[in-house]
């Protein structure tokens, strides 16, 4: 499970807030049994979003089992072994939902700053790599009035 940690430090809208929105994506392969060495990793860098990969959750798994309250969990879980993504956002920024795709391992969250007219997407996927692009293509129509 080796981090990637990004900073949106150009952004105007955050430049101008005075702090940048800083996005920590980690490919878990399970979460439920690294729990622990994830929550190390949001302790180390301090992201405002998290983004995980093959979280292999199942609907019978409470996120209170896996995630932290000082963050908003959304998932998107697989219904099978493997795979499932999930985005958490700290509970002080301003979330929402927008989509979560019923066919392919996809969630898109609203992410707003703390000025109100600033807000960025942030999406994450699983694409397996045996799957077709379907789910590519699918994402790009899905995002394409963005």
């Amino acid at each position: 499970m080796g981090p990637r940690v990004k900073s949106i430090a150009e952004t105007s809208a955050y430049r101008t807030e005075g702090k940048s929105l800083v996005v920590l994506q980690v490919n878990c392969r399970s979460v439920y049994n690294k729990a622990k060495e994830l929550w190390n990793l949001v302790d180390t860098y301090n992201p405002d979003v998290v983004i995980g990969t093959e979280s292999w959750l199942k609907e019978n798994i409470s996120s209170a089992e896996v995630f932290r309250d000082d963050f908003t969990t959304f998932r998107r879980d697989r219904s099978v072994r493997g795979g499932g993504v999930f985005i958490c956002v700290k509970n002080i920024i301003a979330s929402k939902e927008l989509w979560v795709d019923e066919v392919f391992e996809m969630i898109t969250v609203e992410v707003k700053g703390m000025d109100p007219k600033y807000m960025w997407v942030i999406i994450g996927i699983y694409r397996a790599p045996n799957e077709d692009t379907l789910a590519i293509d699918t994402l790009a129509a899905r995002t394409s009035p963005m």
